[in-house]
């Protein structure tokens, strides 16, 4: 079914994001388990030792990813290139990125940079993270090829499946076995493994044979569209996670475990902004502007209304459940949630704009918006850390995320035509206020 047929299209846009708001919602509940045995078992420097190991493979992964993932899902959902060329391209693309990175890497470690960037991490771990590289980056590849076919239901069955995986052998390896932070780790490797095994499961029916293809044609257009935004997604990766090699250099890693409680729970928030901006990317890549100029807007409002509920109510039960879930060595984390949630509730209702705005063809504008709250990230990270510990490298991450939602609402102004009080104001009420 087409995403823009008149059967049942708004129908099946919020059964999808019902159904991914559901399955995230499960995953959460997963992760956070997982994460929770990782806290209580190893403390807050082992945890903090294991966030700063998983974010080189991410960063790294970030950086070779050269926006392919967001081209996949432009280029399946709009229908502009075989489905057979993109995937064939993209594994292309992908083996050769990791063979790059994990060259690099390999450099890096012998020369001790890698030492300088996450002090307290040791290099042999540092390298078995390092294998995280080819999974998240092909794995990344082949959900978005089927999330822009808009087969919702199966990326979301896929990424569950990781979490499942994940906690099962977190609880195998780090608590039955004692294999503390290395048992960790090879848990979280393994549940990569397994969403990388269904995606490639999912997508046998396509008719590739699962090997790289040089279609210069269909390479040439993933990368020019995914450049447009390539530098939008590492300068947002920055915006997200800067903070915990600041507050690593600035703190330690205990510091990073408890900061990084704070940002679990409120990046928890994110998962209804996600699973609409999950689904409304390729559907903006299919349907009609004027359509979209009339639904969008709703739905901006309606996640920007549930995603503040759900920010007092995480604020009313926050403290309680840190010390529940994680212990009460992560207790400090409260204080500095609070002080992130406004810009978490904030940015995550910029998900629906941004995801909207790549999804017309105009990624780029992304690009600008992320790099403007990067400078302003840096700069308060740099004053307020030293000052004020993690409650600063909170304040600082707020005050970016509120100033990517006020850039993100003038680009959307721009690329539709819209005006401001049509996205923040239903048309009913508008009218009764000036008519």
């Amino acid at each position: 079914m087409s995403w823009s047929s008149d059967e049942g299209r708004w129908g099946r846009f919020h059964v999808q994001v019902f159904i991914t708001f559901l399955a995230q919602g499960s995953d959460l509940l997963l992760r956070t388990a997982s994460v929770a045995v990782v806290a209580r078992w190893l403390g807050p420097e082992g945890k903090g030792v294991l966030v700063l190991a998983l974010l080189v493979p991410g960063m790294l992964g970030l950086f070779l990813d050269m926006g392919v993932s967001v081209s996949n899902v432009y280029f399946a959902g709009s229908g502009k290139l075989d489905v057979r060329k993109l995937l064939g391209s993209s594994i292309g693309l992908g083996l050769a990125s990791t063979a790059f990175g994990l060259v690099l890497v390999a450099i890096c470690i012998r020369v001790g940079l890698l030492g300088r960037l996450v002090p307290g991490v040791p290099a042999e771990l540092l390298a078995l993270a390092m294998a995280n590289l080819p999974i998240s980056l092909l794995s990344g590849y082949l959900l978005a090829v089927l999330q822009g076919l808009g087969r919702i239901v199966t990326v979301n069955i896929v990424k569950l499946l990781q979490g499942i995986i994940m906690f099962i052998l977190t609880v195998l390896l780090v608590v039955m076995s004692g294999f503390g932070l290395w048992g960790a780790l090879v848990a979280w490797l393994v549940g990569g493994l397994g969403c990388l095994s269904g995606a490639v499961f999912a997508l046998r029916g396509e008719g590739t044979p699962f090997k790289p293809a040089w279609d210069v044609e269909a390479t040439g257009k993933l990368l020019s569209f995914g450049l447009k935004g390539y530098v939008g997604n590492i300068l947002q990766f920055f915006n997200y996670r800067l903070d915990m090699f600041l507050v690593n250099y600035f703190l330690g890693p205990a510091s990073v475990g408890i900061y990084s409680v704070a940002v679990k729970l409120g990046e928890m928030l994110w998962y209804l902004p996600n699973a609409v901006g999950f689904v409304i990317f390729p559907k903006a890549a299919s349907t009609d502007a004027e359509e979209m100029n009339t639904f969008t807007p709703k739905v901006f409002r309606t996640t920007l209304v549930l995603t503040a509920a759900g920010a007092l109510a995480l604020g009313a039960v926050g403290r309680p459940l840190i010390g529940f879930v994680f212990s009460d060595a992560f207790l400090p984390s409260y204080s500095s949630m609070l002080v992130l949630l406004p810009g978490v509730v904030l940015l995550g209702t910029s998900k629906v704009l941004t995801n909207e705005i790549t999804g017309r063809g105009y990624p780029h504008y992304n690009s600008i918006n992320a790099g403007t709250a990067l400078v302003l990230t840096v700069i308060l990270d740099l004053l307020l850390i030293p000052r004020y510990g993690i409650s600063g490298a909170a304040l600082a991450s707020s005050v970016a995320y509120s100033v990517i939602l006020f850039v993100a609402i003038g680009f959307y102004i721009a690329v539709s035509g819209s005006k401001v009080r049509t996205l923040l104001l239903p048309a009913r009420s508008w009218h009764l206020r000036h008519g």
